[in-house]
C-alpha cells in the first residue's frame, strides 16, 4: 500500500510550495467508495479519512483541508476543499494508516478502494494526472526498490571481504539496475503530458541521474510547458542552488589556496623514525623533497602508494627523496604496512594520529596528502597524486 511514509520520501528537492500554482479554479470535489475497512485493524474503531494538501519544501507537513467518518467496514465518502488545479494532495486513512495522492487535475475526482488488498487497492477516474501518478509511483517504487537491493547486496559483500569477481558482478547488478530506472525516469518524463507528474518525476531522478541529464530533462521541460509556474519553479530553484554551490566552491578554492604551501617556505617538522632517531625536514636540504603524509589504516593512502613507489624508484637517483610521515597510532601496523606496501624511503611519525605534529604544523584536514620541497625548502607543489606526481617529478628533475 501507498503509505504516508513512501509518498513523503519521494518529495520533490526542488518544488516550490504546492500554493505556488496557478489560482483556483471553483471547489475540488473527491467521491470515493471503500471496501473492507475493517482489514486496516480497527474493527469496531471509528475510522476517518483526510483530504490533505501537500507542501512541498522546509518540511512543512500537510495541510489537512476536510474529513470524512466511514461508517461500516464498506461505504462511499465525499471530501471537497478550495481548488488550486494542479495541486499535489493525499487520501489519508486513520493516524497516517496509509495514504494514496491525487492531484487537481478536474473538479471532481473518483476513487474506488478496496483496503483489504495489499498492492493495487485504489482506482482513480476522471483525473488524468492523478492515474499517470499512481502508475509512476508503483514502477519508480520497485525499480527504485530494486536499485536499494543491488546497493546493500554490494555494501554487504565489502564489508565481508568477498572476492573480487564476486563484487564486480554485484558491482554490474547494480548499475543494470540504476540504468533500468533512469531509462524509466526519462521514457516517462519526456513523454508525459502533464506538468506537475513531470515535475515530480524529474524531483525524483534528481537521486539517480547524472548532472547532465538532470539539467537536460529539465530544458525539455521548460521548452514543453514554458509557462508553467511549477516548472518555471524547479527551474528557479535549481537555479538559485547552482549558484549557491558555485559561490561556495569557489569560496572553498579561495581558502584553499590562502592554506596553500606552494610558494612559500616549508615549515620545519622533526619526529622520529621507526628506531626513534629524529629525522627533520631541514635535514634534506639541497635535494628535492616528497613529505608524503599517510597512515597503515587510510585506505585511499594505501591505495596511492604504488603511484608513491613508482616515482621513487624512477626518480630516487636524480637528488631526490621521499619523506614517509604517518598519523598511526601503532608502531606495529605502522610498520607492517612499510613492509607490505614496500616503501623504501625514511619514515617518521610521532604516532599520535590526528593529533600529530605533522597535522598541527602543516594544517591539512585530510590524506593521503604531500608537499614537494626544492632544493632551496621553496614548496613547489601539493597533492600531487597518480600521474600529477609522476609528472610533476618529471618536469622538475630531467
Amino acid at each position: 500500500m501507498f503509505t504516508r511514509y513512501f509518498l513523503m520520501t519521494m518529495s520533490v528537492t526542488f518544488l516550490l510550495l504546492s500554493s505556488c500554482q496557478n489560482k483556483g479554479k471553483g471547489k475540488f470535489t473527491v467521491a470515493g467508495t471503500f471496501k473492507n475497512a475493517d482489514r486496516l485493524g480497527l474493527a469496531g474503531l471509528p475510522l476517518k479519512v483526510y483530504l490533505q494538501e501537500v507542501s512541498y519544501g522546509k518540511e512543512q507537513a500537510p495541510v489537512s483541508l476536510d474529513s470524512a467518518k466511514l461508517s461500516g467496514s464498506n461505504g462511499s465518502f465525499t471530501l471537497s476543499c478550495p481548488g488550486k488545479w494542479q495541486a499535489v494532495y493525499e487520501l489519508v486513512f486513520g493516524d497516517n494508516i496509509l495514504a494514496l495522492p491525487l492531484i487537481d487535475d478536474a473538479s471532481e475526482i473518483k476513487v474506488d478502494i478496496d483496503l483489504g488488498k495489499k498492492d493495487d487497492f485504489y482506482e482513480v477516474s476522471q483525473s488524468d494526472a492523478s492515474a499517470r501518478l499512481k502508475d509512476l509511483i508503483i514502477i519508480f517504487g520497485k525499480k527504485n526498490f530494486e536499485v536499494e537491493r543491488r546497493f546493500a547486496e554490494l555494501d554487504s559483500l565489502k564489508r565481508t571481504g568477498a572476492p573480487d569477481s564476486v563484487q564486480i558482478g554485484a558491482t554490474n547488478a547494480k548499475n543494470n539496475a540504476m540504468e533500468e530506472l533512469n531509462t524509466y525516469l526519462k521514457q516517462f518524463i519526456n513523454t508525459n503530458d502533464n506538468a506537475t507528474v513531470s515535475v515530480l518525476a524529474l524531483g525524483w531522478a534528481n537521486r539517480s541521474f547524472s548532472t547532465a541529464d538532470f539539467e537536460s530533462s529539465l530544458k525539455e521541460l521548460t521548452k514543453k510547458f514554458p509557462d508553467n509556474t511549477m516548472v518555471l519553479g524547479m527551474k528557479k530553484e535549481y537555479e538559485q542552488q547552482l549558484a549557491q554551490q558555485q559561490a561556495q566552491m569557489a569560496e572553498m578554492e579561495k581558502k584553499q589556496k590562502d592554506n596553500s604551501w606552494v610558494g612559500k617556505e616549508a615549515p620545519e617538522l622533526a619526529l622520529p623514525d621507526i628506531n626513534g632517531k629524529i629525522v627533520s625536514i631541514a635535514s634534506y636540504k639541497g635535494k628535492y623533497l616528497l613529505v608524503d603524509f599517510w597512515a597503515s589504516w587510510c585506505g585511499p593512502c594505501r591505495g596511492e602508494n604504488p603511484n608513491v613507489v613508482k616515482a621513487y624508484n624512477e626518480f630516487k637517483g636524480k637528488n631526490f627523496a621521499i619523506l614517509g610521515v604517518s598519523l598511526d597510532k601503532e608502531k606495529e601496523p605502522w610498520q607492517q604496512a612499510i613492509s607490505d606496501d614496500k616503501l623504501t624511503w625514511t619514515h617518521v611519525s610521532d604516532l599520535k594520529y590526528w593529533n600529530s605534529k605533522a597535522v598541527e604544523i602543516f594544517k591539512f584536514e585530510g590524506i593521503p596528502y604531500n608537499v614537494l620541497i626544492d632544493p632551496q625548502g621553496k614548496v613547489i607543489a601539493e597533492s600531487l597524486r597518480g600521474d600529477d606526481l609522476e609528472n610533476k617529478l618529471k618536469e622538475v628533475l630531467n
